[in-house]
C-alpha cells in the first residue's frame, strides 16, 4: 500500500470482529515498530503480547478501564461457556470490550532514564518522544495490513507493571488492542491543513 494511502486509510477502532489475527501479519506490524526513528538508536522499547482471554481481564482492571467493577470481572472469568461471552462483552463500556473481545492486545514499554517525577524539561522526555514514534509505526503497519485499533493510555500504570513483571526503570507507553474492525467507522473531525500551518511565527 502506498504511504498516503496508508495514512487516509488508519482509523481510530475500538470495535473488532471476532475473527483471529493472521500470524503473518501480525509479524510485519511488530518488525515495523522496529522501523522508527529513537533518540539514543538503542531502540529501548519492550512488547507484551496479550493473547489470553483471562489475563486480558486482569489487564483491563489493572489498566482502569472505565467502570470495570469487581463483579463484571468476576462474571467475565467465571463458569461462561464460549458462546456467551460475545453477548456478555457487547454489553461492556467500550473501553472495557475493545481490551476483551480484540483478537491480539499489544502493551508497548519504553525505558526511561529518569523517573517520569523527576523529569523537568522537554528533553527529559526524549525516550518518551521516541517510542510514539513507534507506536505511529505500529498503527501505520496495521493499517496497511487492513488492521485497526486505538491507543489507551492507562492512569495508573504502576499496578500494570506489577502484574507484567515489567522492569522498574521502564514505563508503559499505551496499550493497543488490534483487530479485524466491524463495519462502523467513527470519522474524524475534517480539517485543513490551512488551519494548523505557520509560517515564520506563530
Amino acid at each position: 500500500m502506498e504511504l498516503y494511502q496508508t495514512v487516509e486509510t488508519r482509523r481510530t477502532v475500538r470495535e473488532f470482529q471476532s475473527k483471529p489475527v493472521e500470524e503473518e501479519k501480525l509479524r510485519r506490524v511488530l518488525a515495523a515498530e522496529l522501523k522508527a526513528p529513537t533518540h539514543n538508536h538503542l531502540r529501548e522499547w519492550e512488547f507484551i503480547l496479550v493473547k489470553d482471554f483471562e489475563q486480558k481481564v486482569k489487564v483491563a482492571v489493572v489498566a482502569q478501564a472505565k467502570d470495570f467493577s469487581e463483579e463484571e470481572v468476576e462474571k467475565a472469568t467465571g463458569e461462561m461457556e464460549e458462546w456467551e461471552k460475545p453477548a456478555y462483552l457487547a454489553a461492556l463500556p467500550i473501553q472495557k470490550r475493545m481490551i476483551l473481545a480484540s483478537p491480539e492486545l499489544l502493551i508497548v514499554c519504553f525505558r526511561m532514564r529518569n523517573p517520569l517525577k523527576e523529569c523537568h524539561t522537554i528533553y527529559d522526555l526524549n525516550s518518551l518522544s521516541s517510542v510514539w514514534a513507534c507506536i505511529e509505526n505500529i498503527l501505520l503497519a496495521m493499517a496497511a495490513e487492513g488492521l485497526f485499533g486505538v491507543t489507551f493510555v492507562s492512569k495508573d500504570t504502576e499496578p500494570l507493571k506489577k502484574m507484567m513483571n515489567i522492569p522498574i526503570d521502564y514505563e508503559v507507553a499505551t496499550l493497543i488492542p488490534i483487530g479485524c474492525p466491524k463495519d462502523y467507522f467513527v470519522e474524524q473531525r475534517p480539517i485543513s491543513l490551512q488551519e494548523k500551518l505557520h509560517y515564520d511565527s506563530w
